[in-house]
């Protein structure tokens, strides 16, 4: 595996376990909650000193990532969440519609109450994740996680259609 894709494993594990994780002072995953009043808190930014990572950990989700997104051939992503951001605001809306992925053909299915409609596609591969773009007028960008978690993000003129979820492999 290159340097860079190493890299990129990396930064995006080390801002996961940052934003989500809280870790002992010696480092490793903390089991519970520490109450505030046992924790050294500094004074300017209110975090406790981080002094090391479990790197092997880091990397190993990281290479999980990295072969599942490699492998899968057809997905099915279904949205948990939505929004339609205009000009001024994002507004949280009901999505109905998921995708069918196929990196194999190239194409994206958008399919709702039965029906499907297919758009040509690049697929292309950067580290744990597989980005995804539609040709043509209405533009569609959806990001995937392994084979896991996406997020789709489609341009209708300037309003942006945002989709949240799951994705799940199709055994054909």
């Amino acid at each position: 595996m290159n340097l860079k894709i190493l890299i990129t494993f990396f930064v995006v594990f080390f801002n996961l376990f940052i934003c989500s994780k809280a870790f002992s002072k010696d480092g490793k995953i903390a089991e519970k909650i520490i109450p505030e009043s046992e924790i050294n808190i500094k004074p300017k930014d209110n975090r406790e000193e981080i002094k090391s990572f479990d790197f092997n950990k880091i990397f190993s989700d990281a290479e999980k990532y990295y072969k599942q997104a490699k492998a899968w051939k057809k997905l099915k992503c279904e949205p948990k969440s939505g929004f339609v951001c205009t000009k001024h605001e994002c507004k949280k809306r009901e999505v109905k519609a998921y995708v069918i992925l196929d990196k194999n053909k190239k194409i994206i299915s958008r399919c709702e109450n039965g029906q499907c409609e297919s758009f040509p596609a690049e697929f292309e591969q950067t580290g744990v994740y597989f980005n995804i773009q539609t040709k043509g007028p209405i533009g569609t960008l959806i990001r995937v996680l392994g084979d896991s978690r996406y997020k789709e993000i489609t341009t209708v003129a300037l309003d942006a259609y945002i989709a949240n979820g799951n994705c799940e492999i199709i055994i054909e």
